[in-house]
């Protein structure tokens, strides 16, 4: 070979290997940036212990205490598999209300609250949204009327999908849980039949003694999990078990709990030995989570304080008082049906509705959650309208009288007019929007196969048809109701002075039976009408009603607040049942001078502690979604009758709504106190902020759980379609509460039994304080024996299982088939330090 030649082929051979390894840097930028969506994509399967209300430091407690009988832990399994080959985070929280149906729609969805309570009242119509009960899709939908439970058909209403929709049908086993598609008709009838297999003598036994069959559908949801995981085509599995709440709610004591947990800790060593022996284990992620936590104490009953009671009598209103839930309902036969609607508590001491209490109910509750209840009230002004016909129906009046009646009817309703009419504007094109969907959705239903191969419905296709009619039954009933309320409202705005007679009209024409109407006001929430007074109808020196001295008026916010209880002989328990009342106005309402408001949020949460100890907290959000938070201390808030507030600013001090302050756990700057919480931090600051406390979350969670969450839809809409949404934000609306109360230490609301053992629903650390333990295979890339201290909340469960299964890259980008399926941004943090 020539020299030349030899030089140019050292040159090529110098370029080549220079290209190469050009290219393999290149190639190690590529992975070392795609590293953590590389590295999650090998979780293939996952499957999801859900827990409900299981506290995370008493599973540490008795993972840490040792068995004398075996000398290991007391739960050997969860100390393996989570504590020596797992991964912990030791600060997670429910965010918002500590309730089973808000917490689970965020761990379900990782979406800001749109599910508040675990029973929600529409206003206009009385509607209930019963998201706990389970028997009525089992019923409902044998007959094809209903294929989802009621959270997952809000949420589908808004365009929120779950986690387990990341997933095909074939893909996903999807146990009983309160966010359930589809009814599990032979996991029941599997459970009933293997129950009842057992000797005759056995079953003799156990029906002297009474049925035991608490733990027949759990153990039958446990056998098809475990089947499932057989199954290389199932990629997802989630169970819900709800043993711990229901124990603890009861049963304080060590000995009870301990022995739930070990049932527990038995079921996660058989799901742990059934995964390990599947092909993919080492592809395989188990994860336990739960909603809240649990306010137990063994040296503590739970005191139960009646605020059914206190709303029916004369000092609450007499008001009668419809709930979701039957009183006292062991005792109850009535109890037992699964579909009774709103059940009324009459009031013998209500002050103009005396026999009416099915027709006019004039106050909801919802006192699930035990340590906080839900008030809504009839808008009071409906019923300073309804005791003036009442008395101007009356032959025995004077003419004097009856032309100051007559006056008071008429300025209540101008003054209400503008207002009343655009809402019923808005309403009438909003049910115009739906009566065109009820048709094109029952053209819809009508094309739909009626007849379905077993591979179709493998594929879940019969559930899919189930959902296009009950979709359409759903509108049916709602246009029906809306109309309704809208007629009657119709009817009132229409009365003229010239025209009217109060002897030609019915009551119910004009006041809609069933309904509470708009919201109130803030005035009128502190100057409620409840009734005449005792001096009867007073004129004042014009001759015009007195409508000060004429009417009982309540402040509901001082009369809650200022409940205290005679009997109390727990000395570790306050004799006041009512920590604070929490509420949202509008932001337009306050005077200005509150400092920087720039981008603030619509709805401003007041927190009243007393006259003297209240604040505000305000709510805004950047362009990337990221949200902050402020919170003000004030006094002294009033509303005059045309909305201004008033109120005078408060310096920070000891005994302010959630205490924050003077808690020895909050973290923040020394020294500087005062200065630090009265300035804007993200919620994650907050968060780093105060976990800790005895009220941990409670600045995030009270905003969460009374701000509005409208969620963009992330594509342009047609007009119906705009109509449609507003409609279901009009829904939304609609179910807000007016009063939200919060119990002090060991109270609770749960009117239907009060809980001896132990409750959640509050801002307590100890009840938002939740469990998530991680554990998987050596593919999976969960670190084993690792516990993150870094505080997490709620939205942050449901991308970081995303980004586990490589479904959600580094970059927050979806996999295409999330964003085919309607999945949208999150607004939560990936707890990546899981996933290295």
């Amino acid at each position: 070979m020539k020299r030349s030649q030899l030089g140019v082929r050292g040159r090529n051979q110098t370029q080549s290997l220079a290209g190469k390894r050009h290219l393999l840097l290149l190639a190690g930028i590529f992975l070392i940036t795609l590293w953590p969506s590389l590295a999650t994509a090998q979780t293939s399967r996952l499957v999801i212990l859900k827990l409900d209300g299981l506290p995370p430091d008493t599973v540490d407690h008795f993972v840490r205490e040792t068995d004398p009988r075996t000398g290991k832990s007391q739960l050997p399994w969860i100390d393996h598999i989570f504590y020596d080959g797992g991964t912990r985070l030791a600060n997670f929280y429910t965010r918002g209300i500590s309730l089973s149906g808000p917490s689970w729609s965020m761990l379900d969805t990782g979406q800001h609250l749109q599910i508040k309570g675990n029973v929600e009242f529409d206003r206009y119509t009385l509607y209930s949204y019963d998201y706990l009960n389970l028997l009525p899709l089992f019923l409902r939908g044998a007959a094809g009327k209903q294929a989802d439970m009621p959270g997952v058909e809000v949420l589908d209403s808004l365009g929120i999908p779950l986690m387990v929709d990341a997933y095909t049908h074939e893909e996903s086993y999807n146990g009983f849980s309160i966010y359930l598609r589809g009814p599990r008709y032979l996991t029941l009838s599997n459970a009933l039949q293997n129950h009842f297999k057992r000797p005759p003598k056995e079953l003799f036994d156990e029906w002297t003694m009474g049925l035991e069959m608490g733990n027949m559908v759990n153990d039958e949801l446990i056998k098809e999990l475990i089947s499932e995981l057989r199954n290389p085509k199932v990629r997802y599995l989630d169970v819900l078990l709800q043993t711990y709440d229901h124990v603890a709610h009861h049963n304080g004591d060590r000995d009870t709990q301990l022995m739930v947990l070990k049932e527990l800790d038995t079921v996660v060593g058989r799901i742990w030995t059934a995964i390990r022996n599947t092909p993919d284990a080492d592809q395989t992620a188990l994860v336990m989570v739960s909603d809240h936590g649990m306010n137990t104490d063994e040296q503590v009953y739970s005191q139960g304080f009646n605020l059914v009671k206190l709303l029916g009598s004369p000092a609450g209103g007499g008001h009668h008082v419809g709930t979701k839930r039957r009183l006292l309902m062991e005792y109850s036969i009535k109890a037992l049906n699964p579909f009774y609607g709103l059940i009324t508590t009459t009031s013998r001491d209500s002050y103009y509705l005396k026999g009416q209490s099915l027709d006019y109910p004039t106050a909801l509750i919802d006192f699930d959650g035990n340590e906080r209840a839900a008030i809504q009230l009839r808008d009071s002004d409906l019923n300073l309208l309804h005791i003036l016909l009442q008395q101007l129906q009356r032959r025995d009046i004077t003419p004097s009288l009856r032309q100051a009646l007559t006056d008071a009817f008429f300025v209540t309703v101008d003054h209400r007019q503008a207002h009343w009419q655009s809402d019923l504007d808005d309403l009438k094109e909003e049910l115009t929007a739906l009566h065109r969907s009820i048709e094109k959705q029952d053209a819809l239903w009508q094309q739909q196969p009626k007849k379905l191969t077993q591979e179709e419905k493998d594929l879940g296709r019969d559930d899919e048809i189930k959902r296009i009619y009950a979709q359409l039954l759903r509108w049916r009933v709602e246009e029906q109701d809306y109309s309704g309320y809208a007629r009657v409202m119709s009817n009132l705005l229409a009365l003229r002075r010239e025209t009217f007679d109060p002897f030609k009209l019915r009551i119910e024409d004009v006041i809609q039976k069933d309904s509470l109407g708009e919201q109130n006001s803030i005035y009128e929430l502190q100057n409620y009408v409840v009734g005449i007074g005792p001096n009867g109808l007073v004129l004042d020196a014009s001759g015009a009603l007195d409508m000060q001295r004429s009417f009982v008026r309540v402040n509901y916010f001082s009369l809650l607040q200022g409940q205290i209880v005679r009997n109390n002989v727990q000395p570790r328990v306050s004799n006041r049942p009512v920590e604070f009342v929490a509420t949202a106005i509008p932001l337009e309402c306050l005077p200005p001078g509150l400092g920087d408001l720039d981008r603030v949020k619509d709805s401003v949460v007041w927190v009243y502690g007393g006259e003297e100890k209240q604040a505000l907290i305000f709510a805004r959000e950047d362009a990337a979604g990221q949200y902050s938070l402020r919170y003000q201390p004030i006094k002294h808030l009033q509303q005059d009758p045309e909305g201004r507030i008033s109120l005078e600013t408060a310096a920070w001090q000891p005994g302010l709504p959630l205490e924050i302050i003077e808690d020895p756990a909050l973290s923040i700057p020394a020294g500087k106190a005062d200065q630090w919480l009265s300035q804007w931090h993200t919620d994650l600051e907050w968060l780093h902020a105060v976990h800790k406390t005895w009220h941990s979350n409670g600045v995030i969670g009270l905003y969460e759980a009374l701000g509005r969450h409208v969620l963009d839809q992330g594509r342009e809409l047609s007009g119906d379609e705009m109509l449609m949404q507003r409609f279901v934000q009009r829904q939304r609306r609609l179910i807000e509460t007016e009063l939200l109360v919060l119990a002090n230490n060991h109270w609770n609301f749960d009117v239907r039994g009060f809980n001896p053992g132990g409750n959640h629903g509050s801002f307590f650390r100890t009840s938002t304080h939740s469990t998530w333990m991680m554990a998987g295979g050596s593919k999976t890339g969960i670190p084993a024996g690792s516990v993150i201290e870094e505080p997490y909340d709620s939205l942050s469960f449901t991308p970081t299982m995303l980004a586990l299964t490589g479904k959600l890259r580094h970059d927050m980008s979806f996999a295409p088939e999330l964003t085919r399926r309607g999945f949208r941004a999150f607004p939560g943090r990936v707890a990546w330090a899981t996933l290295r």
